[in-house]
């Protein structure tokens, strides 16, 4: 190849579907958020197969890579992160999960997590406060010593997915099509307004190869790993990769392209105006998109 060869730029490289740029007619970037609690979505993370642990595993076995969402939009994937940084979590958020420094006047329950000089200790039973008691390493009957304040991200502390993708109405196949690009591991952060966090980004292109990698395997249970729980026939097999293309999910759209960046949420607390009228503006903008496109077909 010539040395002043340049990539090909007449799609976008980090697409499925390749539609060139001069066949869109109309194009928006949406991010949608995938509550993975929601029932309509259980599909998705059911306890034959979750998308989540799927996510965990792959980035496990370095057959994923992570990016951050800093420098431009995330699904451009300009910000590369390492994995082991992306699966490391804060101090903050363990501490989060925790019930605070270790007080020894204060009563804990069963089960209740506490920190000491940097440990972090489960109660075994319940705990009456007195300011006599012992250090819990000093009590090991009453404390298990969980270790130092660390802690690997796992699929149990995914609450949904981040959804990018490309709405595009190809104007030569007069058809609209939802171009996935990126999937965002969201985590519950209770200190923001929507209670949550996109940890990190992965390439839904990367992530499809390998999906498709694993349902092609000669190993049942490796097959089962990519499978979409269907609720109504279980029988009737799907991938996850299936369940995207044919939209078996729901997602509530958490910002649509704009030259500020800014999501819906951000754009209400700008302007003053209260989480629950944002809750209905997201509403309405699914609405909006629903509505470009029986123009579109007009066209």
């Amino acid at each position: 190849m010539s040395s002043f060869a340049q990539a090909d730029t007449i799609s976008n490289p980090n697409s499925i579907e390749k539609i060139p740029y001069y066949e869109q007619l109309f194009r928006f970037r949406v991010n949608r958020v995938i509550d993975l609690g929601e029932k309509q979505n259980a599909g998705l993370n059911s306890r034959k197969s979750s998308i989540a642990k799927l996510i965990i595993d792959l980035l496990t076995e370095g057959k994923l890579h992570t990016y951050g969402g800093n420098i431009g939009d995330p699904a451009d994937f300009k910000e590369a992160v390492a994995d082991t940084t992306a699966l490391k979590m804060g101090d903050n958020f363990v501490r989060s999960e925790t019930q605070g420094d270790w007080d020894p006047k204060r009563d804990y329950l069963a089960g209740d997590k506490i920190i000491f000089e940097g440990n972090v200790f489960r109660a075994r039973n319940n705990v009456t406060g007195a300011p006599a008691n012992p250090t819990p390493p000093a009590s090991a009957a009453l404390y298990e010593d969980l270790g130092p304040m660390t802690l690997t991200l796992s699929s149990q502390n995914i609450i949904g997915l981040e959804l990018i993708e490309d709405v595009i109405f190809d104007k030569r196949r007069s058809r609209l099509y939802y171009d996935i690009l990126a999937f965002g591991v969201v985590l519950e952060q209770q200190t923001s307004m929507e209670k949550m966090a996109t940890r990190f980004y992965i390439s839904y292109k990367e992530l499809s190869k390998e999906v498709s990698r694993l349902a092609h395997s000669k190993d049942i249970n490796e097959r089962q790993r990519v499978m979409w729980q269907n609720r109504y026939n279980p029988s009737e097999g799907k991938t996850f990769l299936d369940a995207f293309k044919l939209r078996l999910f729901h997602g509530v759209i958490r910002k649509v392209e704009n030259p500020d960046d800014y999501t819906i949420q951000q754009i209400f607390d700008a302007n003053g105006r209260s989480y629950t009228e944002s809750v209905f503006a997201r509403w309405e903008e699914e609405m909006n998109l629903m509505e470009k496109e029986h123009n579109l077909w007009e066209y």
